[in-house]
């Protein structure tokens, strides 16, 4: 495999990645479009702008047409947003390379915003910030990102915002925050899977003629962490759901690989630490899971997990003791097991074309850099268990700990 990376003329990062066996084809667009860099008045924005890339442009005038066009060549597409970055993706097959590179290109650069579809857009993600909000497996890992850095001056933690943030939302709104942010010198599309480089042509051709007269910098970012260290929601439940976590590192500090691993160790899979003792050991939980994040300036260590509300303190406590006792006894065969668990998730997402678009799209958007998974893996390999334990020692204080829990009314 040589993965060939590159800038259009209006700076454009494009990346060319052939992965020898595979049949598909990701085409994925990154934008450093993300809730991070949000006003107040402008929280939800970024997800909203996501959802209308898919309802019409010049070209293709409906999202009927858009959809049907995509189904007609039994392609798999999506988008998502995050906190530092949106993206949007194609699947298809050879074949199909040139029309999936033309369709997303369509999407992201010719989208009408029609004020109809706008206005029923709106009710969806209501609906969709909604349904969240009555799922805690779901909505409360957002809960505690909101609960942690709220009181920050620019950025929501809260992805898709809050209903109030996107009633008033109308065409003007969408198109002056896309015109604010989209640039670009942000902008990484990368083209995984059954390819070669004849297909760089093709990027050019659909993406070097875009330009903004905008350009705006994004905002810096200083995240605040919450003062306070509990917050209760009270909701007709029949099951208690809590969320900790602790302040870490991140994505950008060297310490990143032996902070994987130790997640995995404590949360990562069903041989975790917290899962055994927790779901497998006294039977309090149907789920226990990681919900650690790192961002560009800050990141944090979580858990979340669903209890018997009666069980829940007997839950909370068997978190915090692991978090505060696990610097003096991980072990050097947990370690071992982590990297070997790291190791084949790793080859079987490589299995993936979409698994190659994100692993070099983030990186050259995020970072401005590419690392090859080899060099990625070798890093995990010289962690040492002695890294693992002077990081938990770090990062578990038991008077940073911060704690979200719902309960019944």
């Amino acid at each position: 495999m040589k993965t060939k990376i590159c800038k259009l003329a209006n700076g454009i990062t494009v990346a060319i990645v052939p992965i020898n066996g595979l049949k598909s084809v990701t085409v994925e667009v990154f934008l450093k479009i993300g809730s991070k860099y949000e006003s107040k008045d402008e929280f939800g924005m970024s997800h909203f702008l996501e959802h209308m890339a898919f309802k019409g442009t010049i070209k293709r005038p409906t999202a009927s047409q858009i959809n049907k066009e995509i189904d007609s060549k039994g392609a798999g597409y999506n988008a998502g947003t995050g906190h530092e970055m949106t993206s949007y993706y194609i699947t298809t097959v050879k074949e199909n390379i040139s029309w999936a590179v033309e369709m997303l290109s369509d999407m992201l650069t010719n989208s009408v915003f029609d004020e109809n579809e706008v206005n029923k857009e709106r009710g969806v993600i209501i609906e969709e910030i909604k349904m969240y909000n009555d799922n805690p497996l779901y909505g409360l890992s957002s809960e505690l990102t909101n609960f942690l850095y709220d009181e920050s001056k620019i950025g929501c933690w809260n992805i898709a915002g809050k209903v109030s943030d996107i009633k008033g939302v109308d065409r003007n709104k969408v198109i002056n925050f896309r015109n604010k942010f989209i640039n670009p010198n942000e902008m990484v599309v990368v083209l995984a899977g059954n390819v070669d480089e004849n297909s760089f042509g093709e990027v050019e051709k659909c993406f070097g003629g875009f330009s903004s007269k905008f350009k705006n910098n994004l905002p810096k970012v200083e995240i605040v962490l919450s003062k306070d260290k509990n917050k209760e929601i009270k909701k007709e439940v029949e099951q208690g759901h809590f969320a900790m976590a602790v302040p870490a590192i991140g994505w950008n500090d060297k310490r990143k690989y032996a902070f994987r691993l130790l997640d995995i160790i404590l949360s990562g899979n069903s041989s975790s630490r917290l899962y055994q003792k927790i779901r497998e050991d006294r039977a309090l939980a149907y789920y226990v899971r990681s919900i650690s994040e790192s961002f560009e300036e800050t990141g944090f260590w979580g858990i979340q997990s669903g209890v018997k509300i009666e069980n829940m303190n007997e839950a909370i406590e068997i978190v915090k003791n692991e978090m505060t006792t696990s610097g003096g006894n991980l072990t050097e065969n947990e370690l071992i097991r982590a990297k070997d668990y790291l190791l084949g998730k790793t080859q079987l997402m490589m299995d993936k074309s979409s698994y190659w678009t994100s692993y070099y799209g983030e990186q050259l958007l995020l970072e401005k850099k590419a690392e090859t998974v080899e060099t990625d893996l070798e890093n995990y390999k010289k962690v040492k268990l002695e890294d693992l334990k002077k990081l938990a020692g770090d990062i578990f204080i038991d008077e940073e700990i911060r704690l979200i829990l719902i309960k019944n009314k």
